[in-house]
This record gives structure tokens, sequence and C-alpha cells, in this order.
């Protein structure tokens, strides 16, 4: 299985949500330093922005999950798939895959 962190649309209640991440296992809430979350008409892009702090939820995928979302990101084209330390609330650190916005803003 796979964890990846995301934010804005396709959170909890998010319009992306019931397609791309329901029935998914929720592994918490949490946050990822040194990055800013841009809205880019229906997705959020995700920039390293020193200072700032992404809030979202990380999910733990298979395989089929992972190839939808990176179709819908555009994987290798308009996003690049990183992975990064990401700080749940509750104080533990876990490494989660996140997608890179690659244009400026």
């Amino acid at each position: 299985m796979i964890k990846v962190f995301v934010s804005g649309s396709l959170m909890t209640n998010g319009r992306y949500h019931q397609y791309y991440l329901q029935g998914k296992i929720f592994l918490g809430k949490g946050f990822i330093n040194e990055y800013k979350r841009y809205i880019l008409g229906g997705l959020d892009g995700i920039l390293p922005e020193k200072g700032e702090r992404v809030q979202g939820e990380v999910y733990e995928v298979d395989p089929a999950a992972l190839a939808k979302l990176d179709f819908l990101y555009n994987h290798g084209t308009y996003f690049t798939r990183r992975i990064v330390d990401v700080e749940l609330e509750n104080g533990e650190t876990l490494q989660a895959d996140v997608y890179i916005w690659n244009g400026s803003v």
C-alpha cells in the first residue's frame, strides 16, 4: 500500500474525494512544512516555499487508486509525485507521496 498526502479538493468533503479516495484507509490529518498550496482552477497545486505549511490528509491507497490520482494530476506533465515528511496531528511523522505542481504562480 502507498501513503498519499492530499489537500484541497481531495480532502474529506472535497469535490474529488468521493471518486478518488472514498473507501481508502484514512491515516489522519496533518501538514507538510516548506510548501504552499495554490488554487489552480479545479485542482490545488503545491509548490516549495520557505516558512509555509500545507494542511491536508493522509490516505493509504492501492496501486489502482494511485494510477487514478496520477491520471487526475497528469503526473509527469503538470505535476510530479514526490515523497515528503508529513506531521500528523497526533505528533507522528510519516513519509507519503504528494503531487507537486511543475509550473509557476
